[in-house]
């Protein structure tokens, strides 16, 4: 296995006997003809056959380097093609992603992107998951949990994806039985239900003076 030749020596081994010549090579490649002289003896010393025939004026290939020419074409073609290969695979996002947030949050934004997600990224398989709950991402092996409001614990790695808006309304009965608000303060005279996702009051309304 030592003795393996270098890929480098093939491709200048097959240039060489394309060009028929080591200062054409040399110059393509640029570097002297005595490197390419050199890179040639190499590997005709790992592969104990004499690949060209070398004269002052040319060079020609024997019948073993033309064996070789071809043999070396078929590496190379299928090194080149693993490495476009594995280039692909670095790309293009594979496996299986798991994707977690609050009932809510998931049916009226995320649910409506999943499928166009789907289309674009077609060799990562989604899974969409809605949990009213806060999840451990580590032990319930979750990927990506989309969560609203700034309570991240410092473990996590938190990207902030929009901003979401929260509003207070009031349906016409109400105001006719309790009276429209005129300031923060009637608030809390008043009944309200609030959406609580995952059981987190991320919305907290504070009156100071």
């Amino acid at each position: 296995m030592n003795n393996l030749p270098l890929l480098n020596d093939l491709r200048v081994f097959m240039l060489v006997a394309r060009r028929a010549g080591f200062a054409a090579v040399a110059e393509e490649l640029g570097v002297s003809p005595a490197f390419v002289s050199k890179r040639i003896a190499l590997l005709e010393q790992t592969l104990n056959v004499v690949l060209l025939h070398r004269t002052t004026r040319r060079v020609t290939i024997t019948e073993e380097g033309e064996r070789i020419y071809e043999w070396a074409q078929r590496i190379l073609q299928d090194v080149g093609q693993m490495m476009d290969e594995l280039s692909d695979v670095r790309q293009v996002p594979q496996g299986m992603l798991r994707i977690i947030s609050s009932f809510g949050f998931g049916r009226q934004v995320v649910l409506r992107r999943y499928q166009r997600w789907r289309r674009r990224i077609r060799k990562l398989e989604l899974r969409f998951d809605v949990e009213d709950r806060l999840v451990d991402l580590v032990n319930e092996v979750v990927d990506l949990d989309i969560r609203i409001g700034d309570d991240i614990a410092p473990n996590l790695i938190a990207r902030k994806l929009a901003t979401n808006y929260r509003i207070l309304c009031a349906s016409p009965e109400f105001i006719a039985q309790h009276g429209a608000p005129k300031h923060l303060t009637d608030l809390s005279a008043l009944p309200c239900l609030v959406i609580k996702e995952r059981d987190h009051p991320f919305w907290c309304l504070a009156i100071t003076q």
